[in-house]
Formats: structure tokens, C-alpha cells, sequence
């Protein structure tokens, strides 16, 4: 079984982008960048860091491209270029989730989740608690 780290979401600064609806599917469904890249043979992450490396105009024509490859998109020919350029703006914003993130030198990032801080607070209350009332 691979490591837990193999299954958490990568670089969250690109879930706009990968998360957009680009097409629908031939069963009526909508159809993400994500699943378009997958199915491409991509992985969404790591061709979510090489488009955030291009220059602005590269990375609209480069998005344009994906989406057709993917023949996704089945909405006017008009809206493509548009939709590119929104897609390929969001890849240099971060996202409300990874605004959210929070490091410190030398912390595992899983400990400053908010769950595990409530709970090393809650153990830290039981200590002293503990110290205070119970006789030694």
C-alpha cells in the first residue's frame, strides 16, 4: 500500500484551476481540468506547475490547447479563448485553501491542522487539570 502522502491533494494554490468545468461528458456530466488531464495521460499537478511557469500568453494557448485535446469543450468555439484566460489567471492566485496554510521550521504541517491543535489543547487542559486537583 503507498504512503499516505501518495493520496492527499498536491499543491492545493492549484485546485481553481483543476477543479474548473471545461466540457461536459457524453453522458451529460461535467467534465473538470482534472479529469481531462488524467485522461490524457497527465498528472493534473505537475502540468498545473508547468503552466504556472509560462509566460501569460503561453499559458492561455497552452490551456486552450489541453481543453481541445481533451475534446471537452462543447460549449461556442467563442468561449474558449476566454475561458483559457480565466483558467490560466487562476493558476497565479492562490487559492482561499491554500491562503489558509501554515508553516513553521521544523513542525510536521499535519500537527498546525486546526483538529490537532484542539486536541493538543484539550490534552494540555487534562494535564494541568490534573496536576492541580488530583492529590499527589
Amino acid at each position: 500500500m503507498g504512503d499516505a502522502s501518495d493520496y492527499k491533494m498536491n499543491d492545493s494554490i492549484y485546485e481553481e484551476f483543476l477543479f474548473t468545468e471545461i466540457g461536459e461528458q457524453e453522458n451529460g456530466m461535467p467534465l473538470s481540468m482534472v479529469s481531462a488531464l488524467t485522461r490524457l495521460g497527465l498528472d493534473p499537478w505537475d502540468e498545473a506547475r508547468r503552466l504556472a511557469g509560462l509566460p501569460a500568453t503561453a499559458a492561455v494557448a497552452a490551456v486552450s490547447e489541453l481543453i481541445k485535446r481533451a475534446s471537452a469543450f462543447t460549449a461556442r468555439a467563442t468561449e474558449l479563448p476566454s475561458l483559457a484566460a480565466r483558467m490560466a489567471a487562476s493558476l497565479t492566485r492562490p487559492s482561499p485553501a491554500a491562503a489558509r496554510v501554515v508553516t513553521l521550521p521544523g513542525v510536521p504541517p499535519w500537527l498546525l491542522e486546526r483538529r490537532w491543535l484542539a486536541a493538543l489543547f484539550v490534552i494540555g487542559v487534562v494535564i494541568v487539570a490534573s496536576r492541580l486537583f488530583l492529590p499527589h
